[in-house]
């Protein structure tokens, strides 16, 4: 059950809607992720990722519509590409004082909107988008505000989803941000 960013860029919302329950139940976890991450409670956060996970906000390249080139391939370099184990090294960093990005810590609030939920071809997982602005802010004038799309797959796992995929696409193709050591 091996996530790849080919399939991450492969995801359409073409399948087949789910029920509302499925949806409700999805929408508790996306909402629960999101507190998470709001209140720094990433220890907690990191419990609901898969082993397997893919992590991925590629660089969005501009491109003109006659070119008919797509704007994300994964040939090209990316923002950041993460699996679990190197999320749980960033936290450990985070934790050891040696992180001079995170000190002070970054205050964020990530609102999620958009929410669509599908079926895909195996029963345990769901294709889930959503939408999201994140507005990040550091001492007294170093803000900035993120906006994008992610595409994830939600993998169920008993009576729990845990996060198996996300593709992270930021609206910008250049970031004026001057760090970029939050997760999304």
């Amino acid at each position: 059950m091996t996530m790849t960013r080919d399939q991450l860029l492969a995801l359409d919302a073409k399948g087949e809607h789910v029920d509302i329950q499925t949806y409700f139940d999805i929408q508790k976890f996306v909402n629960h992720e999101t507190y998470l991450l709001n209140h720094e409670v990433l220890d907690e956060w990191a419990e609901n990722l898969e082993d397997d996970l893919v992590y991925w906000a590629p660089i969005r390249e501009n491109i003109l519509r006659r070119s008919r080139t797509p704007e994300i391939t994964t040939a090209r370099v990316s923002l950041f590409e993460e699996d679990k184990d190197s999320i749980m090294m960033r936290l450990k960093r985070n934790d050891s004082g040696m992180c001079w990005t995170e000190d002070p810590p970054t205050r964020q609030v990530t609102a999620i909107s958009n929410l669509q939920v599908f079926h895909t071809d195996k029963a345990d997982e769901f294709e889930v988008h959503t939408v999201f602005t994140l507005y990040r802010s550091r001492f007294e004038r170093d803000d900035s505000t993120l906006m994008g799309r992610r595409k994830d797959i939600w993998r169920k796992v008993g009576d729990e989803y845990r996060l198996a995929g996300r593709l992270i696409l930021l609206q910008q193709s250049t970031l004026l941000t001057k760090n970029l050591n939050v997760f999304m």
